[in-house]
């Protein structure tokens, strides 16, 4: 028996009417917290709970808490993502202050045979100007 393997289109105005009503950000929001609900999904049974009921035994949570955090549309609270986070041993908030880190000054010596060979130096970075720079140009020393 040959199975189809694409997924099938559903129309129903009903949905549309719904989805039309929603906003970017609602929608955005929802998919976040679906993503994040899945990302903590699949670490449970990364780290081996076949049930819930074992992982909520190990957190001393009841099964339907665990249901609701899989759910999708839980409002998690900074305690429960970082409890997850550690027994987990997944990233959920990423709460890391990135250094800055400022180019002053940049000396680059090249080896060429005759002084046409050129190259983009920007090219050379992941550069992108910031809004409140006009201008800006590498310059040699």
């Amino acid at each position: 028996m040959k199975t189809n393997k694409k997924a099938r289109v559903y129309n129903s105005p009903i949905v549309d009417s719904i989805l039309s009503n929603i906003s970017k950000e609602e929608l955005e929001i929802t998919e976040g917290k679906m993503r994040l609900a899945m990302k903590i999904a699949d670490a449970i049974k990364a780290k081996g709970f076949d049930k819930k009921s074992d992982f909520a035994k190990k957190l001393k949570k009841q099964n339907s808490e665990i249901s609701k955090w899989l759910s999708g549309t839980h409002n998690f609270t900074t305690e429960t993502l970082i409890l997850l986070q550690n027994e987990l041993d997944i990233n959920l908030i990423n709460s890391e202050i990135e250094p800055k880190v400022e180019l002053k000054d940049l000396h680059l010596e090249t080896i060429a045979q005759n002084k046409s060979n050129s190259f983009n130096l920007s090219s050379l970075f992941n550069f992108q100007k910031p809004d409140f720079v006009q201008k800006y140009s590498f310059c040699p020393i």
